[in-house]
């Protein structure tokens, strides 16, 4: 079994709602007196939650990474373990599979990604193990499946990651980072990361992205 389906079963699937990544909202199903009322409470619920964008998250334990894990593409890390990324200990610890709603909703200049893709945003946490204060603008976050590799961007992005400043020497940051993908490549697809300075030598950590 592949990795990244494998990691699906400890995972926690949440519906949301609005723009905030981690807003979760509850569907609430009402009990009418005949059975034509109860069908049709069935099917709005159904519709509900066909239309709510799927978050996968963990329960994030902060570590200090293992400079030799996740240096595969073929044995990505698990969501919330700990990969080096240059100087930066990161971990993907959430991922809203499609969030195009979410990012639509978030500026009213965003557009809406081209036919047969979706927004994919990956949320990040991440140590800065530098012995000085540096800003994670550098990293270079995106999405690979098979030779396909997804960088671009969506647009204006809550909590985006380019919006994080100086992260001090042992602290860490929480943020977004959003890319348009072809919904048929969504499955089997892996996060990778490098820093800007180190990308030209191949330096990646790859995530599982579920």
């Amino acid at each position: 079994m592949h990795p990244v389906i494998a990691a699906l079963a400890a995972k926690k699937f949440l519906a949301v709602a609005g723009t905030g990544l981690m807003g979760l909202t509850g569907l609430t199903a009402c009990t009418a007196a005949d059975s034509s009322d109860d069908s049709g409470t069935e099917t709005a619920a159904e519709e509900t939650t066909e239309a709510a964008p799927v978050v996968i998250e963990c329960d994030y334990v902060p570590a200090e990474a293992d400079p030799e894990a996740g240096q595969s593409i073929d044995a990505p890390l698990d969501m919330c373990a700990t990969g080096k990324v240059d100087t930066w200990d990161i971990a993907v610890t959430a991922v809203e599979v499609d969030a195009t709603d979410t990012i639509l909703a978030a500026d009213a200049t965003n557009e809406a990604p081209a036919e047969g893709s979706q927004y994919f945003m990956i949320t990040v946490t991440g140590a800065n193990r530098a012995d000085a204060a540096a800003a994670p603008t550098d990293l270079l976050i995106g999405v690979r499946n098979g030779s396909w590799t997804y960088q671009s961007d969506c647009g204006i992005v809550p909590n985006d990651v380019l919006e994080v400043g100086e992260v001090a020497p042992g602290e860490s940051f929480t943020a977004n980072r959003c890319v348009p993908i072809e919904t048929e490549k969504i499955e089997g697809a892996v996060i990778e990361m490098a820093l800007l300075n180190s990308w030209d030598v191949e330096t990646y950590t790859y995530y599982a992205s579920a």
